[in-house]
C-alpha cells in the first residue's frame, strides 16, 4: 500500500480537532500551492503562445486551463488523505489510491477528447478565415470532431473498466467491429481529412496560389477544405479535387517560392534580316512594355538568337512577370503589340511558311 508522510502532520494533528484538522489544514495548503504554481506555468506559457502567429497553441492551452485546475484539487485531496488517514479509506476492494487513479483517468480521457476538438476545431477555423469566412466553433465538421471524441472517450472507459476487474473482452471486440465498420463506411471521408491535413501542414500550395495538376488541369486555389479544395480555372470555372486526389497529385506551384513567375516565348524573322539589329528591337520592345505594364522585373529581360528554321530565325526571349500568375497574359498581350509596331517601323519581316512546288514536265 502506497503511504505519503508529510512534514508538519504530526504537529497538525495536534492541534485542536485533531485529524480532521490536519486534513482541512494540508488540503488548503497543498490545493493553494498546486494553483498558485499552475497559475504561473499557465501565464508564462500564455505569453509564449501570444507571441506565435498560429491560434492552435491558444486553443490547447484553453483547454488545459480548463482541465489542470480540477486534476490539481484532486491530486491535493488524495496526499492530505493519505497523509492524515493513511490506508483509511477503504471502498470494496477499492482503496483511496485506487479511486484517485480512476478518477484521474476520467478527467485524462474527457482532457485528451478535448484537445483532439480542439485541434479539429483549430485546422477547420484555420481554413476559413485564410479564404476571409469566419465560422462559429459548431459549423466545423461537427460528425468527425464528434467521432474522434466518442472514440477517444471509449477507449478511456475500456481502460478504466478493466482497471476496475470488469471484463472488457466482449465491449472490446464489439468496439473494434463497431469501428471496423465506421472506418470502412467513412473510407474516403476519413482519407479526404487526412489528406486536407497533410496539405494543411506541408503547405505545397496555399488559398489564391495559381497551380497547374500532374492531369493539366490548371487554375487558382480558391478554398482548402477539409474534404475538398476548390480552384478557379482561368475559363471561371470552379473545380472541386478531393484531398486524397490532390495530396498524390504532382503539383506546379507558380506563386512560389516568390510572387516572380517566369515566362518563355519564341518569335522567328526572315533570315534576310540581321541577327543582332533583331535582339536589339525585340530588347527595347521588353524593356517599353516593362514600363508601361509595371509588371515585368526589367533587370530580368533576356533575348537570344535560338536556332535556324525551315524558314525562319528563330530567337527566344523572356523575363519574370510581379504578383499573380494571370499577369503574364496581360504582359503577353502588351508585348505582342509592341513586337509588331516595332517590327513593322523597323521593317523586319515575319515570314510565314510557304510550300514550292516543281512539276516536271512529262515527255511528248
Amino acid at each position: 500500500m502506497l503511504s505519503i508522510t508529510l512534514p508538519y502532520t504530526e504537529g497538525l494533528r495536534a492541534l485542536p480537532g485533531g485529524d480532521i484538522t490536519a486534513f482541512f489544514i494540508l488540503l488548503f495548503i497543498l490545493s493553494t500551492a498546486f494553483n498558485l504554481l499552475l497559475a504561473i506555468v499557465l501565464r508564462i506559457a500564455g505569453e509564449v503562445a501570444g507571441r506565435t502567429k498560429t491560434t492552435i497553441d491558444d486553443r490547447i492551452l484553453k483547454v488545459m486551463a480548463g482541465y489542470l485546475p480540477p486534476i490539481s484539487i484532486l491530486t491535493a485531496l488524495w496526499l492530505a488523505v493519505e497523509a492524515v488517514y493513511p490506508g483509511a479509506l477503504i471502498l470494496g476492494s477499492y482503496n483511496d489510491f485506487d479511486v484517485y487513479v480512476t478518477l484521474l483517468l476520467i478527467i485524462l480521457g474527457f482532457l485528451l477528447s478535448s484537445l483532439a476538438d480542439a485541434v479539429l476545431l483549430w485546422y477547420g477555423i484555420e481554413i476559413r478565415a485564410r479564404a476571409g469566412r469566419k465560422s462559429r466553433d459548431e459549423e466545423v465538421f461537427p460528425f468527425v470532431r464528434n467521432i474522434v471524441r466518442i472514440t477517444i472517450l471509449a477507449v478511456f472507459a475500456v481502460f478504466i473498466l478493466n482497471r476496475m476487474g470488469f471484463e472488457t473482452a466482449a465491449i472490446i471486440t464489439g468496439l473494434g467491429i463497431g469501428g471496423l465498420a465506421v472506418a470502412l463506411a467513412l473510407q474516403d471521408t476519413l482519407g479526404n481529412f487526412f489528406a486536407g491535413v497533410h496539405i494543411l501542414v506541408d503547405k505545397p500550395f496555399r488559398e489564391e496560389n495559381y497551380v497547374k495538376l500532374d492531369n493539366g488541369m490548371e487554375g487558382t486555389i480558391k478554398k482548402i477544405g477539409w474534404r475538398t479544395t476548390r480552384m478557379v480555372t482561368l475559363a471561371q470555372n470552379e473545380v472541386i479535387v478531393p484531398n486524397s486526389k490532390l495530396a498524390s497529385a504532382v503539383v506546379e506551384n507558380y506563386s512560389t517560392p516568390s510572387d516572380l513567375s517566369g515566362v518563355l516565348y519564341q518569335v522567328g524573322v526572315d533570315y534576310k534580316e540581321d541577327i543582332d539589329d533583331v535582339e536589339k528591337v525585340i530588347t527595347e520592345a521588353l524593356r517599353r512594355s516593362a514600363k508601361k505594364t509595371q509588371m515585368v522585373d526589367e533587370q530580368t529581360i533576356w533575348v537570344r538568337f535560338d536556332s535556324f528554321g525551315d524558314y525562319a530565325l528563330n530567337f527566344k526571349f523572356g523575363y519574370l512577370v510581379k504578383g499573380a500568375y494571370v499577369n503574364r497574359f496581360n504582359v503577353l498581350k502588351d508585348v505582342n503589340r509592341e513586337l509588331f509596331y516595332s517590327f513593322k517601323k523597323e521593317g523586319i519581316g515575319i515570314p510565314f511558311p510557304v510550300r514550292v512546288i516543281y512539276q516536271k514536265e512529262g515527255k511528248k
